[in-house]
């Protein structure tokens, strides 16, 4: 009743004084208002709460672990194709002959030391990047 004016109050108060189906109805909408007004918001325990927070990040670890095992395993798998086909190939034959191929070539101010030192940083690049991969997937926040 806040938003209409005074004289309508006044005679809205006098009609339903008046006329008795209206005055039933009124009174039917103000107990309806005082009962909507009177219902409180229930709120979950904050135990509840917790516990779905715990659920939902035990459930995002799940995943995250489950990533991680998978790529340990592509790892472990590839690491075994690669030896496999070390012995089956004698790729240490092939790189042998790929050192004496670029140790015959006559580059400029490059000796042996530095091929090999370039070859051995590439590989060492390689499984740092692995790790710091895996590390970042372990330690992602939000899943």
């Amino acid at each position: 009743m806040e938003e209409i004016s005074q004289d309508e109050k006044e005679f809205i108060l006098k009609h339903t004084n008046e006329c008795e189906s209206c005055r039933k109805f009124y009174n039917a909408i103000i107990n309806f208002e005082n009962s909507i007004k009177s219902i409180k918001v229930l709120k979950a325990p904050k135990e509840i709460d917790d516990i779905l927070i715990r659920r939902i990040q035990t459930d995002k670890i799940r995943h995250q672990m489950l990533i991680l095992f998978f790529i340990s395993i592509m790892f472990v798998m590839s690491l075994i194709i690669v030896f496999v086909l070390i012995q089956k190939l004698n790729v240490i034959f092939l790189i042998l002959k790929i050192y004496t191929l670029i140790s015959s070539l006559k580059l400029p101010k490059i000796n042996d030391f530095q091929v090999i030192a370039s070859l051995l940083s590439i590989l060492i690049f390689s499984i740092i990047s692995e790790f710091i991969i895996m590390r970042n997937l372990k330690f992602q926040k939000g899943g």
